[in-house]
Parts: C-alpha cells; sequence; structure tokens
C-alpha cells in the first residue's frame, strides 16, 4: 500500500530564500516624496514593496541610490519593446499572466516585469501540464494559482524556513520507504504525525481529512490497513481561507497515482518557491550592476 508516501509527498514542500543585505542611511524626506509624487505611491507602498525584496528604507543615502534598485516605470515604449522581446501580443501577455494569477497592473516597473515574464515563459508549459494533473482529482486552476500565490507568500514571510525544513527532511528519512504505514509502533507513528504537523504549520496550512463525510486525524488515516474508499482532503490557510479541495478514490492509492498526484502539489510548491528567488536574484542583480 502506497498511502504514506502519498501523505509524505503531500505536505512536504522544499523552500528556498535569497537573503542579500545592502547598506545603510536614508533619503532626505522631501526628495522621498517628490520621487513618490512622481510614481504615484504612498509611503506605506513603497516600504512594503521594499520590504517583498527584503529591503529597507534607510539602505539608500539618496533618493537616486533608490530609484536605481527601484528600477524603471513602465511607459508605452518599454512595455512593446518587452512584447517584442518576448514575441508576445498583449493579450498573450495577459494570458500568460492569468495563467498564473498574476497581472500586468500589479507591476510599477519594467524590470520587475521582465523578470516576472521571463519566469512565467520557462514554466508556462510545466505549470499547465502540473494543473492537468491535478484536475485529475478536482483541482481546479484557480485553486492551484491560489495554491501558488499563497505558497510563495509564506515563503517571503519565513526568512528562516530553509532551516526548518532541513530539520524536518532529517526526520523524515526514516519515513521514506514504508510503504504500509499501518505496520508502524504507536512511537513511530507518533512520531511521524508530529513531523506533518509541523510540516503543516511550518507552511502555514490546515489539513482535514474526511471519508465517507466523516472527519479523521491523520494519525487515524495512518493506521489504516486498507486504503479509504475515498479520501476528501481540504487545506485551508491559516487564517481559514480555503485553499485547495479534493477527492481521492482508492484505486488513486492502489496504483500508485496518488503519489504523482502529490508530487504534482509539491511541484507548485516548488514553482512558487522559485518564482520568489527569481525575482529576489533579478533584483539584487540589476541593483548590483547599476550601483557599480
Amino acid at each position: 500500500m502506497f498511502h504514506i508516501r502519498s501523505m509524505l509527498v503531500y505536505l512536504l514542500l522544499f523552500l528556498f530564500l535569497f537573503d542579500v543585505p545592502l547598506v545603510s542611511a536614508a533619503p532626505p524626506e522631501n526628495e522621498l516624496n517628490q520621487y513618490l509624487a512622481e510614481i504615484g505611491w504612498t509611503k506605506q507602498e513603497l516600504l512594503d514593496y521594499l520590504a517583498y525584496y527584503e529591503i529597507s528604507l534607510d539602505d539608500f543615502d539618496t533618493v537616486e541610490d533608490l530609484k536605481i534598485v527601484m528600477g524603471t516605470p513602465i511607459n508605452s515604449k518599454n512595455f512593446q519593446e518587452l512584447l517584442m522581446n518576448y514575441d508576445l501580443t498583449e493579450k498573450e501577455l495577459n494570458d500568460l499572466m492569468d495563467h498564473f494569477g498574476d497581472s500586468v497592473n500589479e507591476y510599477k516597473f519594467i524590470e520587475d516585469l521582465d523578470a516576472a515574464v521571463d519566469f512565467y515563459v520557462n514554466y508556462d508549459e510545466y505549470m499547465a501540464d502540473v494543473e492537468n494533473s491535478l484536475a485529475e482529482i478536482g483541482i481546479t486552476e484557480e485553486e492551484a494559482e491560489r495554491f501558488f500565490n499563497y505558497l510563495a507568500q509564506v515563503e517571503e514571510n519565513n526568512k528562516n524556513q530553509l532551516d526548518q525544513v532541513e530539520a524536518l527532511d532529517t526526520r523524515i528519512e526514516n519515513f521514506l520507504y514504508v510503504e504500509d504505514s499501518s505496520e508502524l509502533s504507536e512511537e513511530e507513528l507518533d512520531e511521524l504525525v508530529q513531523i506533518l504537523e509541523e510540516s503543516m504549520t511550518l507552511y502555514e496550512v490546515k489539513v482535514k481529512f474526511a471519508i465517507n463525510n466523516k472527519d479523521v486525524t491523520l494519525k487515524e488515516l495512518l493506521k489504516m490497513k486498507e486504503a479509504p474508499s475515498n479520501l476528501y482532503t481540504s487545506v485551508y490557510s491559516t487564517t481559514g481561507e480555503l485553499l485547495i479541495d479534493f477527492s481521492i478514490p482508492a484505486e488513486f492509492f492502489e496504483a500508485a497515482e496518488a503519489i504523482y498526484e502529490g508530487e504534482d502539489m509539491i511541484h507548485i510548491g516548488e514553482i512558487s518557491d522559485e518564482y520568489v528567488d527569481h525575482m529576489h536574484e533579478e533584483k539584487y542583480k540589476n541593483a548590483d550592476k547599476e550601483l557599480k
């Protein structure tokens, strides 16, 4: 039986976060206000933007240095150049962004939009394959995109996640090739449940299981000697927002299909991780190049 391996691939995601500091000071307030007026942002919007890239406003002596890191505001000319560079029409670009739950309207600077499009172009076909596979167990494209965006935000907010993931990886190794979790001792089951629950906490999700409309705990699920006839799983954010839900018939477990579907869910997590890393890396690379 492949039940335990399916649970593991559903719940273990691998995250990586760049952390590249810049140097400190603060631009004059009057110059900063003028710049904010030019780009149509409030100071809070600026601070939120910098926070996404783990940069502090105090890292800049002058507004000119800030402008270099922020980038070039999008205009009709550089937008058309971007379309030409990727051989896309405006509709094709909008469709591409929408496939990842994103929008051109979310971007103020052409360098950021370029970095996002570069990532999406390279992952569009892969994302489509993952979504098509997940659709077989009832996960819609909208849910996959919502899950993608949620995991990207979780990664961004937890700067210690990599170390925590590595610690869980070490503990989970003893269970990776156990095919029948019902044969584990109570002590082993408790350890496995603890690892999986810590994983859920780490990724800021709550997972509920139900069989024939009856809620079951993770431990009860792992103790079952036979694959459940129809396992309903729902994944929520810590604030209670439903991210994804799906049903898995018994034949998926018996044919090891659940493993592949679980791997596809991990792939969405991995894509979201790589997206955050890519955006950070491009921002730091462009800033480093311009400030030299």
